[in-house]
């Protein structure tokens, strides 16, 4: 099996038709993992991604990166139970599944009753440590700068690191060193009165900057606001990043074993 991260949404805010919010997946020899679910993410995974699901990792609990956590939740169990999916995220997520489980659940149907609680298997992780999926990948982070709990996400295996949201710090800029792909958000093209540190979000020019100062080999740009900055964002970005810059699409997927190639990008429609 050809290993791959493949970008499934990466709209911030909200889905627009073709592309979902924030969803990233890693195909490995031993199955998918799933980083971010937000609303769409579900409809554009195949049957196969789902049931090969090995583990499932929320950045933190914004709805662009979760809200399509209770789908798949439902995917899971409905008709037929499966086994629960080890989840990964900060502890606070722990709270959002309680609060969406109280709220979405099914009384009159035992495995609904609880949805995301029956279909995945929790682990909280403090930003900034470590964890593993299926007892071979192995995965760092680091606490973003972010109104919420936020972790960044390192594929050890992979050199893979997936920013999720935040403003840029050196913690993050560490995790990032010498990686050969960066999916990193640059939310908004520039910093005229976006608040950056209030709101944690980077521009397109901290965002590769970001990339630049670690040496990173391939930056897929991702998170905009608004789609209609893509072609200003891309080429502020390639003012200031030497390596290699793509901006994000729905199925855009790059070999993770031979990251110097990329691989496609499947067109919408």
């Amino acid at each position: 099996m050809k290993e791959t991260l493949r970008i499934v949404g990466c709209r911030a805010g909200s889905p627009t038709y073709g592309n979902p919010a924030s969803g990233t997946l890693l195909t490995t020899s031993e199955g998918t993992i799933l980083i971010d679910c937000g609303p769409g993410v579900l409809v554009n995974l195949t049957e196969q991604e789902v049931r090969n699901l090995i583990g499932v990792i929320i950045s933190h609990r914004h709805a662009d990166h979760c809200l399509d956590l209770m789908a798949l939740a439902y995917k899971i169990l409905f008709p037929s139970l499966q086994k629960p999916i080890p989840l990964f995220g900060p502890p606070s997520l722990s709270e959002m599944i309680t609060s969406y489980d109280d709220l979405f659940g099914i009384p009159s149907l035992p495995t609904l009753k609880r949805p995301i609680a029956t279909a995945f298997s929790f682990t909280p992780v403090i930003p900034g440590g470590s964890f593993t999926v299926a007892e071979a990948f192995t995965f760092e982070t680091a606490l973003m700068h972010h109104p919420v709990e936020t972790m960044a996400v390192k594929s050890v295996d992979f050199n893979v690191v997936v920013t999720a949201d935040g403003s840029y710090t050196e913690e993050l800029q560490k995790l990032c060193a010498d990686c050969d792909i960066l999916v990193a958000e640059a939310t908004y093209p520039d910093d005229e009165g976006r608040h950056l540190e209030e709101h944690g979000h980077m521009t397109a020019a901290v965002c590769a900057c970001l990339a630049e100062k670690a040496a990173v080999k391939h930056l897929i740009v991702t998170h905009l606001s608004d789609p209609a900055d893509s072609e200003v964002t891309i080429a502020q970005v390639k003012k200031l990043f030497h390596g290699n810059s793509i901006l994000a699409s729905p199925g855009l997927t790059l070999d993770c074993c031979r990251p110097s190639l990329l691989g496609y990008v499947q067109k919408e429609g």
